[in-house]
């Protein structure tokens, strides 16, 4: 006997209609930033020690791949509309390692005693602002994570010139080094204070600045308002 069967176009892959398969790929595909964050961490775990022992090879790898998942997994997110709180929360963990282990690489392969006390003074007051960030944020927003703003960005583009340099030269550059504090001490500030004017139901991670805060709390006041009006307006008089 001579069963019929269905042309390939219809009989798709892997027993999923072929139809179906273009949803099936989007949704696998969905996790891909998610991964990414996830590497970012263990690619941050795995440059410090590297970093300490002075092997730049495996060190410049790690050090690249994070800074390069750093940079895909946002851009995928948004693109592809793949957004969502649990990619919120690894991006923020996987930053949060990454910040750190930059830092203390830095610290540990620091020759200069008098140069490395001096870091531990002006690391530890970094990190203490971004530990009281993330603590305002859970008690005011029940949310744990980072506001990922311009300034944050841009407060990562010296650490890029800082951390490898440091590791090889066995000293802190001056110039990366004032770059880096400046623009991560302004980034600071201004997420402390959109974190302080900022209602619990605005809270966003992907906020890009103040001014976007402000802009968009305008157009809200606005719509609010004109919704008020206009209920105003229905009521018989």
């Amino acid at each position: 006997m001579i069963i019929a069967q269905a042309p390939l176009c219809q009989r798709g892959v892997g027993g999923v209609p072929i139809k179906h398969v273009g949803s099936v790929i989007n949704m696998k595909a969905r996790y891909i930033p998610n991964i990414l964050s996830i590497s970012r961490i263990f690619f941050g775990l795995a440059f410090l020690p590297l970093g300490y022992f002075k092997l730049m090879p495996w060190f410049l790898a790690c050090f690249v791949l994070a800074g390069v998942s750093d940079v895909l997994d946002g851009i995928l997110a948004r693109k592809f509309d793949w957004q969502s709180e649990l990619g919120e929360k690894l991006d923020s963990a996987a930053d949060g390692v990454y910040v750190f282990a930059a830092i203390f690489t830095v610290i540990f392969t620091v020759e200069n005693l008098k140069i490395a006390l001096y870091c531990y003074v002006i690391f530890g007051l970094l990190l203490l602002g971004r530990a009281v960030n993330m603590i305002f944020t859970w008690v005011k927003f029940r949310r744990v994570g980072f506001i990922h703003t311009r300034s944050s960005r841009w407060a990562s583009v010296p650490m890029f010139a800082l951390l490898p340099l440091s590791v090889y030269l066995g000293y802190i550059p001056n110039i990366p080094l004032a770059v880096f504090l400046v623009l991560t001490t302004i980034a600071q500030l201004e997420e402390t204070w959109i974190l302080h004017i900022m209602r619990p139901g605005e809270y966003t991670m992907s906020l890009k600045s103040y001014w976007e805060w402000k802009r968009d709390r305008e157009k809200a006041l606005a719509a609010e308002a004109n919704a008020a009006e206009q209920e105003r307006e229905t009521i018989p008089a």
